[in-house]
């Protein structure tokens, strides 16, 4: 299980960087595009080239933090450097460092705020939030490391989930109270009156906040998530009352994509209600007629014939994704020696007049930045086999636009590719469904 906490970074930059680089506490060092010892330097001037860059934001601090005794610190830091990965699409530049000076073991990772690939911020919102989660979820479940499982409740602290586990949440209590007032009510007075009823003090401010008998403090509406803020719970009692005189419009099926058929004789819903019974064959006739459709079109006329055309597809898939990855890699390559090539230049006079300088030591200090910098591009550029003096600046710009180019075709191929892919398995569903109800109509005609 790993805890994901991100939060932005807009005047200790240069701080934070030495923090989590601390020799005490970090056990492993891992950066992206940039230097660890020269990271704030290299953010600065990405930050700089960014004309839209706005805001205060300098980068952001992300924490992984693992359950105490399920990972090692191999581990922990390979499976950071695949989030960030993911996560960052190798656009922004970043250090990260695994720390074990506690008793979890937990990743730090600061990346720049603005991307060095094509200059633009990164959005810190709820959305990317969750997403980085998500992401760190899926990779913890993969290594065999435990996952907190998803509700509708985003944020959710391990505390409070493992409380719901156990059924003793206040929080939830008073959720359901809320819900519960809210379906009973036309009003947001009602809804007040309601809920006192239930046994809950109401304290009126800023915020709506609520407290149950037995509990010491008021809870806020809005630290329940929000849906159960003031403005939210009055939205619901007004939209609860347009819903229930709201006539429902019918969907048009005309152009609907091919659905999966219902299994009637083990569907619950249909053997419980006839009228969903009805609806139900309705719709499966309609989906069968879609699948007759599409085999005439791809001229396909066996289930055979129609599984060698999803392994097919697959394999395509498969081979699809591979190149993806490879161009993937190449762009992202080649855009961090244009960003170290940049660098070189922009630092090599500095450089340059420091190794004839008289008094090294005065010039140094006026000039540090630039020549740390440069001598982090060479090193850079060095390890990625380039020289500097032998590489056109044309030709690599000409190079990054043919492979952005064919990243985004091959991308397009893999969208269109992946939904026909779908549209076969969904074929294929249906077709063993429409089988197997053919045989067993056929079994209770014999029984007859």
């Amino acid at each position: 299980m790993a805890v994901t906490k991100i939060w932005s970074i807009r005047e200790t930059l240069y701080l934070a960087i030495q923090y989590i680089l601390n020799p005490n506490k970090a056990i492993f060092v891992s950066s992206h595009a940039c230097a660890p010892e020269t990271a704030d330097l290299e953010f600065a001037l990405t930050l700089e080239q960014n004309s839209r860059s706005g805001g205060t934001n300098k980068a952001f601090h992300i924490i992984q933090s693992f359950k105490p005794e399920e990972t090692t610190p191999e581990q922990a830091h390979e499976i950071g450097k695949l989030l960030l990965e993911q996560h960052l699409e190798g656009k922004y530049e970043y250090v990260l460092t695994t720390h074990i000076d506690r008793s979890h073991i937990h990743n730090h990772v600061i990346f720049n705020a603005s991307s060095y690939v094509d200059h633009k911020k990164y959005n810190d919102c709820k959305k990317t939030y969750y997403q980085l989660r998500d992401a760190s979820d899926i990779l913890c479940a993969e290594h065999s490391l435990s996952v907190i499982p998803p509700t509708k409740n985003k944020g959710l602290s391990h505390y409070e989930w493992q409380k719901r586990k156990e059924g003793t949440s206040w929080k939830q209590s008073l959720q359901k109270a809320i819900d519960t007032a809210i379906l009973s009510t036309n009003s947001y007075e009602d809804f007040l009156t309601n809920l006192t009823l239930l046994g809950y003090e109401i304290k009126y401010g800023k915020h709506i906040a609520f407290r149950a008998k037995n509990q010491e403090r008021f809870t806020r509406g809005k630290s329940l998530g929000e849906e159960y803020t003031e403005e939210k719970i009055k939205e619901r009692i007004i939209l609860k009352e347009q819903l229930a005189v709201k006539r429902h419009k019918k969907i048009s099926p005309t152009n609907q994509p091919l659905s999966i058929m219902i299994e009637l004789d083990k569907n619950k819903k249909a053997i419980e209600n006839k009228g969903y019974e009805h609806w139900a064959k309705i719709y499966n006739l309609k989906q069968s007629a879609k699948t007759i459709n599409l085999l005439n079109k791809y001229n396909i006329s066996s289930i055979n014939e129609l599984e060698d055309v999803i392994n097919q597809t697959s394999t395509q898939l498969q081979d699809l994704t591979t190149n993806i990855k490879t161009v993937e890699k190449n762009l992202a390559n080649q855009q961090q020696i244009k960003k170290h090539l940049d660098i070189y230049y922009q630092t090599k006079k500095a450089y340059s007049e420091y190794n004839i300088a008289k008094n090294k030591s005065t010039y140094y200090q006026s000039h540090s930045s630039d020549i740390l910098l440069h001598q982090t591009s060479s090193k850079a550029l060095h390890k990625l086999g380039v020289n500097p003096n032998a590489i056109s600046s044309t030709s690599l710009l000409e190079n990054i636009f043919e492979q952005q180019k064919k990243q985004q075709h091959l991308n397009q191929e893999h969208k269109t590719l992946k939904k026909k892919l779908r549209e076969f398995q969904i074929l294929h569903q249906n077709i063993k469904l429409t089988l197997k109800s053919t045989l067993e109509l056929n079994k209770d005609d014999k029984e007859r």
